[in-house]
């Protein structure tokens, strides 16, 4: 059993289950084969990288179905998985010492202060969203705890699968959209168009990092890929943050690279496959004529003319000075938004700035920014450690206009690749 959770099997059988249950939208076959994998990795002694996969996998295997809909499932084996997982990090003398665990704990602690201003009919909201911010503290604690040496290589592997899984989603959306216009229309029930192109920004440089320390060539036409679904995916917000990171992210790997020449071929074999797939994508009529009537909407309205983003901006500023200490409560931006009369679809304030101060306040606000300080103190002098720090940074650009780090799938992410960061005194200890 050990031996199979860690061959290379493993991570396809992983995404297989995960791909056939989303095309077919059902996915308590999902929820028991993840369950089943992480007390069986556990109790084999696997190697607990191998949870990565499964929960990589596990959040873009949902279309139609809902959270709500697999309640008692995932009740089910939460009560199995936690139990077991707590165990094993009470075995393994886990250790509390560490800025990003503690950073995510205060995270936790802004939020659970933040209720004392939540109205009695939004409690459900705040109660719901307080678990968020606890799971993502405990999802870095325990991986934090459980990596071993060398693991980090198997989180960018993780994010490359990742990366070609969900663009075969899109290719199957593609194949299967019955409209005549694309546009900003990509569904994949996990995510909407937004959404997916964050994910993307934060998969680019770790499937990168791969290339760079692998030197695989099968990884170029995935970064194509990557690029070519990161503009069908039309996100301003997207485009800006990768235009700003891309050039100092290639000039920052350039400088430490060993092989520059081989690495300047590479990164032209990536424009190229990038070239190639947005060619064939932009052949498509319904592509082409979103795209063309995207630009042409924009053209007329003014790029960065977004009245209706302003104003919501300024109701979610409303909102903080009625509440600036600890704000309206973790996850109430929804039911305020609907209060104001915006679409029930409409759940953040578009801006993480803004989104802390009007839900925890200003000591959400510290909270939230000494998670990003600590973030970048330890993202440094490992190449690893470099590209998720431009992953961050992706994030918190996108973010300015959308919701990034209050998404509970980007933070799922995120939590992971931090979790794996490499100890930036250890590398001093080799030098």
């Amino acid at each position: 059993m050990k031996a199979f959770f860690e061959s290379k099997w493993f991570p396809i059988i992983a995404y297989l289950v995960t791909m056939v249950c989303w095309y077919f939208q059902i996915q308590l076959p999902t929820i028991c084969f993840a369950a089943a994998s992480i007390i069986l990795i556990i109790v084999s002694g696997a190697k607990r990288i191998n949870i990565v996969t499964l929960i990589f996998a596990g959040i873009i295997s949902y279309r139609t179905t809902s959270y709500e809909g697999n309640f008692w499932p995932f009740l089910i084996a939460g009560l199995i998985v936690v139990p077991l997982s707590v165990y094993d990090l009470v075995r393994r003398k886990a250790s509390l010492k560490d800025p990003i665990f503690i950073a995510l704990a205060l995270c936790f602690l802004s939020g659970l202060v933040s209720l004392v201003n939540v109205k009695r009919e939004y409690l459900n909201y705040g109660i719901a969203g307080i678990f968020q911010p606890l799971i993502f503290a405990y999802l870095y604690l325990y991986l934090w705890n459980s990596k071993e040496k060398e693991d980090f290589r198997r989180v960018s592997e993780s994010a490359t699968w990742l990366s070609v899984a969900i663009t075969l989603q899109v290719v199957i959306f593609l194949l299967t959209y019955e409209g005549q216009v694309l546009g900003k229309r990509i569904n994949l029930g996990w995510s909407s168009t937004n959404s997916l192109a964050m994910m993307y920004l934060l998969l680019f440089p770790l499937t990168l990092y791969l290339y760079l320390d692998k030197g695989e060539w099968y990884v170029l036409p995935i970064l194509g890929l990557d690029v070519a679904a990161l503009f069908l995916t039309l996100s301003k917000g997207a485009y800006l943050a990768f235009a700003i990171l891309l050039i100092p992210f290639l000039v920052y790997v350039y400088k430490d690279i060993n092989n520059k020449r081989q690495f300047l071929y590479g990164i032209l074999m990536f424009a190229v496959f990038a070239v190639l797939a947005l060619g064939v994508m932009f052949a498509i009529p319904s592509i082409r004529e979103g795209a063309l009537e995207y630009l042409r909407k924009m053209s007329e309205r003014g790029w960065f003319n977004d009245k209706a983003r302003i104003e919501i901006y300024r109701y979610g500023a409303e909102v903080f000075k009625r509440y600036p200490l600890f704000g309206s409560g973790i996850y109430t931006a929804k039911p305020y938004l609907i209060e104001k009369g915006y679409s029930p679809e409409l759940k953040h304030y578009h801006n993480y700035v803004i989104q802390c101060l009007a839900t925890v306040g200003v000591f959400g606000l510290l909270a939230f920014g000494n998670f990003i300080l600590q973030i970048f103190r330890k993202a440094w002098k490992h190449p690893y450690n470099i590209a998720v720090a431009f992953a961050a940074a992706a994030m918190l650009l996108h973010g300015l206009v959308d919701n990034t780090w209050h998404n509970p799938i980007i933070m799922t992410v995120m939590t992971v690749y931090l979790a794996f960061l490499v100890d930036g005194k250890k590398i001093d200890s080799k030098q």
